[in-house]
Formats: C-alpha cells, structure tokens, sequence
C-alpha cells in the first residue's frame, strides 16, 4: 500500500502560508519580544509618560544575561540504539535553514579514540549545513567524560558543562538544531534533562519496528513524554521513521487519532527507503577503517554496493559467480596477495559487457603485513597511473581498497554494518530531504513552537541558565569582595578557585605568612590572592577607625571603643574596606553567625531611603524563582512590605530574571477579608505608587501566582502576574521562611540565600554548613550586586567564558512534583499567625540573632536603637 504524497504545489501552498502565520522568523520575532524586558537591556523603571529613566540617581544600570537562542531538541526514544533518525535530522535542519540562521549542537560527542576528533553528526551537519563554526564549539562533551561523569553520579556537572558549551555556541544563531544522546547513555532521562536545560523544546523521533501496532506505538510514546513532561521539558510533536510502506497508511492514520486525543501533534512518519537502507562503499570503508590504494580523481565511493562475493578461486571461476550477479553491484573482497584478481577484475571492468562490480576490498594475506601490501600497490599503482595518464581510457576507475586485518574478522564486521549518511554520501543527503519535505509536517512543529512561546509567559531561567548568567557577568567585570574567614580551609579554597577562574579579585583577611602557610599546607594556589592583617598593621586601620567613629557619631561612639571594634572583629574590618571603596562586596559567615556579619554593614551601609530585607533564590529542576523577605522581618507593614515587594523586583532584574511580583494573602484579589489581606491590600497599592508600571499582582494565593490553570479559576481579570510569577512577597517571616524551607525539602530545590537588600553595597552572609561551592556561587551573587549598585553590567562576550566545572553548579536537583508544591504552598500560605512560636524558632534556627521579635524590627534592628550591640551567639 503506496503512502499518500502531497504535491509539490500543496507543499509550497503549505510553506507559505507558513511564512505568513507560523513561519520561524515570525516565531523569533515573539521570542525576542518576550525577552526585550527581561535579557540584554537597560534595568530601570518607567515613568507614567513612558520613557525609560534610570533604576536609582540617574545612572543607566544594566544587567548580564546571555543565552542562547532558541533551541529545537531532537530526541530519540526508540528502545535500542539509533533510530536511523539521521534523514529526520537532515530533513529538520535544511528546512529550518530556509527560513533561520541556523545552527547545530551535539551534546555529547562520540569521538572514537582520538580525542581531537569530530563527532560524526557535526561532520555530517556542517557538510549539510554549510557551517563553518569551530567544531569544538559544536560539541557539550565527550563521550568518555560523559561517561565518566555519569557513572559517578555527577549528572549535573555533566549538563552544566553541556549549558555552557550550548550558550557559546547558539551566539548568532535564530535557532539551534541540538541531537540528543539517545539510548546509549542515560536514555530517555538524560535527554529530558539536557532538554530542559537547555530551554528547548522536544521532537521525539521513533524507529517503528516492523509488526508494531499503533496502539504498541502510542503507549511507548506516551511513556517517554511523560518522562521530558516531569522535568518540565515542552514537548512539540512525534515524528516516525522506517515505517513498512505496506502498513504506512493505515497505522500513521490510527497513530495520529490516538495522540490527538491526548493533545500530542504528530507531525508524519518517514516510510522505509531501499536507498537509505542500503550499505554504500563509503560508508563500508568508514566502519572498516580501510584506505583506497589508487588515489585517482575518478574513482567514485557513493556507490550501492548489494551484495559481498568472497574471491578465493581462479579468475575464470571468479567471472562465472559474477555473472550470476548481474542485476547487482557486489564488492569482492579477497586477500591482498591475489594481485591476478584484482588484475583480471580490472580488465573486465573495462569492457562494456563485463560483470558490474562495486568494488575491491584486499585484506590481510597470512601473517605478514607488509610484502603483499607493496607488491599489489607498486604493481597495480603503474597500471592505473597508465589509465589515468594516458589519456585513452575516459571511464569511472575501480576502487581498490586495503584493509590491515585478517580476512574472517573483516566479514565479521561487515556483518555488522549498519546503514547510515555521512557528507559524502551526496544521494542520501538529497533523498533524505526529499522524504522530509514530501511526508513530514514541519510546519505543524514550528505552529506548535510558536504557540507555545506565546502561552508560556516570561522566558523561565532555569538553574543552569542562571549560574551561568552570573559566572559570565563576573568573567566579564571581575569584582573585588573581600573574605574575613581567612581561618576556614573552605574559604581558603573557594578564594582560590575564583582567582584561577578570574571570577573575583579577593581579599582574605588574616595574617599573610599564616595564611599562605595554611593554603601551601592545603595544596591551594592563592597567589592572586591579596592577603591584609585586620589591626594596627594595615596602612589603612586608622582611617577606618575614623570611618566608624563618624558613622556612628549619634550613638557616641569613643574612638578607643572603635579601635577595640575595628582590630577584634574581621567582619567590622571587612565591611569597612566596603565603606571606603577599597572593596566591592563581603561574604562571610561560614564560622560567624548571621548577627555578626550582618550587624557591621547594618552600622556602616544601610540605605535610608528603604528597609533593609532578603530574598532567597529558589533553583528548582526547571526554573529559579525568586522569595523574599524569608530571612529578616518578621511582620512588615504595608509601607515595608511595598519596599520589599519594589527592591526584590530589582534583585530579580539585577539577576537576568524577569520580575513579576506576587504578593501572596491567603486570600486573592477580593475573595476574602481580614487585616492581613487588608495589609496586602494596601502594600499592592503603595508598591503601584512606587513603581506604576512593575508586573504585580495582590493579594494573591501561591496556587495562584504560579500555576496558569489555577490563575484561569481564581483570577478572572487580565494580568501579566498570576500563573506566572518569578517574585513571590510573603506577607510575614512565619510564612516566608516555612514556605521556602517546605519547598527545599518537598521538591529538593536548592536555596541560595539568603541575599541581603537594602544595603548601600553588597554583603552577603554564609550558611555554617556552606560547602566551597556554595561560597563561590555568593561570591558571584554579590559580585553581581555590585555591579547592578554601580551600572557596569554590559552584554557578556561568550568569547571570554570557559567550560563550566562541577565547582559552577548548584546540586543536583531531583525530580520536582508541582502538585506537592503548590499544596504546601496554599497550606502554608492559610497559615497565617498559627504557627508563630514555630516559625520563629525555625528563624532562630536559620538567622540566629536576627531573628525579629515582633513589631517589624529583628533583635539587630531593636538593640541598635537601644545604642547595644546586638548578643553574638
């Protein structure tokens, strides 16, 4: 039974109309409209005129994203091997070419044993494609580091290395074509992962078996989209390859009704091809490694070859079993010391009557690797030397071709030879588009790309994503933050590891000779590192006891009771350099509690003009969301929750994160009352005074904000806010902080927080439990700070940043269930006042000594009107 064929007039009715409606430059077009508010731009507000002013003082301040554009992830979930999906691929990717710059992205690279290499697929597409990227710039990782990486349970290394390769080498390109890992390495979860990663959206190609029912087909479909669907990787359609042309109809028709019920877009199938699925003698000497012994112009390699005649007989008996192959184009392989044959093959190769033959492969002759080999190539070499210059002979040569291995082994091999299309095999390449144009539905895939770029609301940044905005933006800017806890063997390492990166100029805070000691002890290279002793020593100590003693000249500080402060607390030093400008930002806290490195810069740099808060940055598995005040106050008033809400919105720009604030109510818009959605209420409405035209919403519930089917529900009115936000505000510490520590442990996200705001310059303080690349990731957090604080943060050049290692990635991040989230959350979220004592013992917990003790101040805020420090514990 013949498929059904759609013209070639239908076809271009088809792709025109594609070009007018859903075509990919219309498709780009969205995506960069989506991005203009929250990548590569100016951060500020805007004023009720319209224009565009600066966030603070005038000062135009930008923030760094770079991203890649947009990807198309093809995914292979065929149970055993390659799919033979490389005419899908092909087909994908010219198509794609006619309408996009376009590019291709191998994540993990099979390199076969020569380390500097090309995967095949890249060889392949840059023929196809005409790409002259670097090769390595189109690769994530090898196979063996892959490999490696995986079996010791390091997959999210393993994808942060393949982001940071994907973000290099989508520069410039509209869309990248990127050719997932398949079944041989970490199978359908691997490439769901990559996927999502990535931010690209997922074509699943399948191999369809013969005797495969429909019904077989959809439930092992089905199956493995759920698995892309758990980690929040969009699914655009299937394709189908090697369907029997017999059975081609009727299953694509049963095929296409059942997952269109299930709202799955079949895009067509691709039937079987006797040119595809033939071996051809090119890719016979790809597999076998063989080599042509007579290097003329004329001697062609993309040639069917049908069938293999092993040649150990006469040459007379020889021509008889090829005449018998008429209708066929065999290669005869025979061993490299039976030079009559390959003479005789030769002279009947010249007549016009003589027996067709693809080919002459020699191989090994007994055990000897050398006489037989140059006694057939000095011999036969004058021959065809005599052909070729001659000038009598105009016909297609002979290939000739030697393989160094035993005669057995070398059928063995070719046994196991599968077809495949490499660049030279310029038939396969051209029927490979032909089917595609002629069976697949390629406009189909982009309608469904399009609509759901439209649909899914602010461009989410996933984990990967946002760890590599920040490591780019500190390449390109490095910041000077200085590190007090020059004592801890962690900080020791992590101020290592970014001065080799170049991610930060550090300070360690010590003395020199111990310090080095310690580093050398430990194997560390700190030499980029600057190392100050904290006391009389410094040239800098009485200035900044100075500083202090002006700073707090309305508490009566004594200039003797500055001395004791400045030389006895590292932290106090620390954020003093900060204040004097000799550095850019502090992290400390790995062994001080939280009081003791916050109270300094509450002393020397708050910003009276807003209130001193938190946000947490909350990676899940598919995005990072932004909380906030889960760490400081603990029952802010309207005023001082419209702050937070306005100064988080800026942290979350700050970070290449698109605000859209939520302030959350156990309550939404008017569906309830009670003081506490009265004071939401009333925040909202301060906060759209603040900044008339920031994305927010409130009150809200948390199901609400972030879920877009709730939204529909509860949220009956336009907005750009709910089931889409990036910025959650809670209305109190209590439902803050279990919130947040209720998300971390039902959904494994990582929290990396918390990050101070309000401050005139950036100081982020350290969990106790902090591992090394914990205090590198808030490093660059408050590098990034810093830059946002002094406008310097351009457009990162990918040219600049290297491959991400496992000392740039968050945790890994297991799976994430939405529907255990958005319960706690709206449990959480109904709370209210209930769980007071509890939160603010787990506050204690977290935030020892800042810990508010009710009416909006913390213990901090309390003692430092009293004129007392607050308690160390």
């Amino acid at each position: 039974m013949m498929a059904p064929q759609r013209s070639c007039a239908a076809l271009q009715t088809s792709q025109q109309r594609a070009c007018r409606t859903c075509c990919p430059r219309n498709l780009l077009a969205v995506r960069r409209a989506s991005r203009s508010t929250s990548t590569g731009v100016k951060c500020s507000t805007t004023n009720s005129t319209g224009e565009r002013t600066a966030a603070k003082k005038g000062t135009s301040y930008k923030y760094a994203t770079t991203t890649a554009e947009d990807g198309l992830y093809l995914a292979d979930i065929s149970n055993k091997g390659d799919s033979g999906r490389t005419p899908i691929l092909v087909g994908l990717a010219c198509y794609l070419q006619r309408h996009l710059t376009t590019g291709f992205f191998v994540p993990i690279a099979h390199l076969e044993c020569d380390p500097e290499g090309c995967d095949r697929y890249i060889e392949l597409m840059k023929k196809v494609m005409g790409l002259t990227d670097d090769t390595k710039m189109m690769m994530g990782i090898s196979e063996a580091k892959a490999n490696e990486l995986y079996a010791s349970g390091h997959v999210s290394s393993l994808v942060d290395q393949v982001y940071s390769q994907f973000a290099k080498e989508g520069r410039g390109k509209q869309v990248t074509v990127v050719l997932g890992s398949g079944a041989w390495l970490g199978g359908t979860e691997l490439d769901a992962q990559l996927a999502a990663a990535l931010s690209s959206p997922v074509i699943l190609t399948l191999n369809c078996p013969p005797h495969t029912t429909a019904n077989e087909l959809y439930n092992h479909i089905m199956v493995k989209r759920q698995i892309f669907l758990e980690h929040k990787a969009d699914v655009l359609g299937v394709v189908l390859n090697r369907v029997p042309r017999g059975d081609y109809a009727l299953l694509t028709q049963e095929l296409r009704a059942k997952l269109a019920k299930s709202g799955v877009a079949f895009a067509g199938a691709l039937p079987e091809d006797s040119l595809l699925a033939n071996v051809r003698l090119d890719e016979i000497v790809a597999h076998l490694g063989a080599e042509s012994l007579f290097h003329g112009g004329n001697i062609p390699l993309d040639k069917e070859c049908t069938s293999i005649v092993v040649a150990s007989q006469r040459i007379e008996q020889l021509l008889e079993v090829l005449d018998e192959h008429q209708d066929a184009l065999p290669l005869v392989i025979t061993t490299m010391d039976r030079l009559d044959l390959v003479l005789g093959l030769l002279a009947a190769h010249l007549s016009v009557t003589g027996p067709a033959v693809g080919g002459i492969l020699l191989t090994r002759a007994g055990s000897s690797t050398g006489s037989s080999k140059r006694y057939a190539h000095d011999t036969a070499a004058r021959i065809f030397q005599g052909f070729e210059g001659g000038g009598m002979y105009k016909g297609t040569l002979l290939p000739v071709l030697h393989v160094d291995r035993p005669l057995f082994e070398v059928l063995t091999e070719l046994r196991d030879t599968r077809a495949s299309i490499l660049p030279t095999s310029a038939r396969k390449i051209r029927q490979s588009k032909t089917l595609f144009d002629r069976y697949i539905d390629a406009n189909s895939l982009v309608a469904s790309m399009h609509a759901k770029k439209e649909t899914s609301g602010p461009m989410r940044v996933t984990p990967q994503l946002f760890l590599y905005n920040i490591k780019a933006a500190c390449l390109k800017s490095p910041q000077h933050i200085v590190l007090p806890e020059s004592d801890d063997p962690r900080v020791l390492q992590a101020a290592s590891e970014v001065t080799q990166r170049g991610l930060a100029h550090i300070t360690l805070l010590g003395r020199e000779e111990l310090v080095r000691a310690e580093a050398k002890k430990l194997g560390l290279d700190i030499s980029l590192v600057t190392v100050v002793e904290p006391n009389e020593a410094s040239p800098m100590f009485d200035s900044y006891v100075d500083a202090l003693v002006e700073a707090r000249k309305k508490k009566g500080l004594m200039r003797d009771v500055a001395v004791d402060t400045v030389k006895g607390d590292p932290n106090m030093f620390g954020c003093l350099m900060v204040h004097a400008d000799h550095a850019d930002g502090m992290v400390s806290g790995a062994n001080h509690t939280t009081a003791a490195t916050v109270r300094p810069a509450m002393q020397l740099l708050r910003d009276e003009t807003t209130r001193v808060s938190s946000v947490f940055f909350m990676c899940l598995p598919d995005r990072v969301l932004v909380y906030g005040d889960c760490a400081v106050n603990m029952n802010p008033n309207s005023e001082e929750l419209a702050q937070i809400a306005v100064v988080s919105a800026d942290t979350a720009r700050a970070f290449g994160i698109e605000p859209r604030v939520a302030m959350l109510s156990y309550s939404t818009l008017d569906s309830g009352e009670g003081p506490d959605v009265k004071k939401v209420k009333e925040a909202v409405r301060i906060a759209r005074e603040l900044r008339p035209n920031e994305k927010l919403c409130g009150p809200i519930q948390y199901d609400a904000a972030i879920d877009p089917s709730v939204a529909a529900v509860k949220v009956k009115m336009a907005s750009e806010v709910a089931g889409k936000a990036t910025v959650f505000i809670f209305p109190d510490l209590n439902t803050g902080n279990n919130t947040y520590k209720a998300v971390q442990q039902a959904s494994g996200a990582v929290a990396m927080g918390p990050v101070l705001q309000g401050l005139t310059k950036p100081v982020n303080d350290l969990s106790r439990g902090c591992t090394v690349a914990d205090i590198v990731n808030t490093i660059c957090l408050t590098s990034v700070q810093s830059m946002y604080r002094k406008g310097t943060t351009s457009g990162v050049d990918l040219d600049t940043v290297g491959a991400m290692d496992s000392l740039d990635v968050v945790d890994e991040l297991p799976g994430f269930d939405p529907k255990t989230l958005l319960q706690v959350g709206s449990v959480l979220a109904s709370k209210g006042k209930e769980a007071a004592e509890a939160a603010t013992e787990a506050v204690n917990q977290i935030v020892p000594g800042l810990a508010p003790v009710g009416g909006g101040d913390s213990a901090v805020q309390q003692q430092e009107k009293q004129g007392e420090p607050a308690e160390r514990s």
